[in-house]
Formats: C-alpha cells, structure tokens, sequence
C-alpha cells in the first residue's frame, strides 16, 4: 500500500474508466450468452480474452491515473519521488498477471 493520501479520479479520467468497465459489461453478457445458446469452446475463448483484455487495460489506465496524481502533488525530493511512484507502480501492474 501506498503512504501517499487518498485522490479521487478527476471527472474525464472517472468517465473513461466507467466507460471501459461498461464496454467489459457487455463482453461479460455476450460471454453468457454463448455459454447458454452452446456455442463452440474456441469462440468462448475468444470472447473471454477479449474481455480479460479489457479488464486489464482498464486496471492499467487507473493505476496510471494513480501514478500521474501523485506525481502532481507538490515535492521537493524530485527524482527520488519519481522513482518511488514509478516502482509502486511496476508493483501494481506486477501483481496483476
């Protein structure tokens, strides 16, 4: 966890993540979908790589809105800063494979 405070999302990035999730939404609905009209294994396959693809981009996208927040806050430390949000970041999107 981060010692840093807590942000909320500015509006424009808060939208496109809601966007994204919602886009997933539908992935996940055409994915039950196949599932009880029996489609073909390959086909389901495809379809939940997408899905988890957009999932992942979207986990991606807010960690950056993250890292760009804190880089914003004011600081005197400089490089070191960036290199610690940098690494909590790395960490973050680490973790999510």
């Amino acid at each position: 966890m981060s010692n840093t405070p807590a942000q909320h999302l500015p509006a424009e990035r808060k939208a496109e993540l809601v966007h994204r999730l919602r886009r997933a939404e539908g992935q996940v609905r055409g994915l039950q979908k196949l599932l009880d009209e029996g489609a073909d294994c390959a086909k389901i396959a495809q379809q939940l790589l997408a899905t988890r693809h957009a999932l992942d981009s979207t986990y991606v996208r807010l960690n950056l809105a993250v890292a760009e927040q804190e880089l914003q806050q004011p600081s005197t430390e400089g490089a070191q800063r960036v290199t610690e949000v940098l690494d909590r970041l790395q960490n973050r999107l680490g973790r999510a494979r």
